[in-house]
């Protein structure tokens, strides 16, 4: 009776602390961070950033339960059949039924035939959508002082928000570049931000890769969607510390005449 507690005990407070991992991470931080950072909006934790912290979870999960060789006998007592409590045998039923069922189901997903989308060319910057052409960077016609406090604070927001794919030095090697398939833009490079202008880049944070339309495609970016987030000053305020950090300057618009 002790051993059957005892193993209860071990998986239920490896589960609760995973459970609690994914609380704090998905409503607590961001309440902390928004106190820490003085804003006025949560500071949601990235998607990804959080994925990585739960495989951590889980994983120290299952090193704190291998730490003996009784945790561990402890910890899979629940798969032996026996009389013991009712959460064992509903976790033995998750692990014989459920498990099997789902990775059936995926190789079932991937291995069925289906129809491929025609291909089609890419177009790298594709037409920037209407609601957006006529939109302006207001600090960009401020006197220099106030134009320097924008690019300062701008590459704060863009440290924070941007540098983890980016970089610190825009230059495309941020801590999680290597975990895409295509690794984020090099903004240094003459070819990228330095030949769009202001508006653009608003749009293309602002949106994110699902704002992108159809002729971007098949390589859509994994560039999430700031509008939630993001207030538009705070944006455009990115864009000036992004092109200082990136030591490139936007492409002006054509003056009609």
């Amino acid at each position: 009776m002790m051993a059957n507690r005892r193993s209860t005990f071990l998986l239920i407070w490896v589960i609760t602390a995973v459970g609690c991992l994914y609380v704090f991470l998905k409503y607590a931080s961001p309440k902390i961070f928004q106190m820490l950072m003085a804003k006025d909006h949560p500071m949601p934790t990235p998607s990804t950033l959080m994925m990585w912290y739960m495989i951590m979870g889980v994983l120290a999960g299952l090193v704190y339960a291998t730490t003996s060789n009784q945790k561990f006998v402890d910890f899979l007592s629940f798969l032996l059949p026996d009389r013991g409590p009712v959460i064992k045998s509903f976790l033995r039923k998750i692990i014989f039924v459920g498990f099997p069922a789902l990775v059936g189901w995926f190789v079932y997903t991937w291995a069925i035939p289906g129809a491929a989308s025609p291909v089609e060319l890419r177009i790298q910057h594709p037409t920037l959508p209407q609601d957006f052409e006529k939109l302006e960077n207001p600090f960009r016609q401020a006197d220099a002082d106030v134009q320097r406090r924008c690019i300062e604070e701008g590459k704060v927001l863009f440290q924070t928000y941007c540098r983890p794919c980016h970089g610190s030095k825009a230059d495309g090697n941020g801590p999680f570049a290597n975990s895409f398939r295509l690794r984020p833009i090099n903004f240094q490079d003459p070819g990228t931000i330095a030949t769009v202008v202001d508006n653009y880049l608003f749009w293309r944070i602002k949106d994110g890769g699902p704002g992108l339309p159809a002729e971007s495609t098949p390589w859509d970016s994994a560039m999430p969607s700031w509008k939630d987030d993001l207030k538009d000053d705070e944006i455009w305020k990115i864009i000036m510390g992004e092109y200082d950090t990136a030591g490139v300057m936007p492409r002006q618009r054509e003056k009609l005449e």
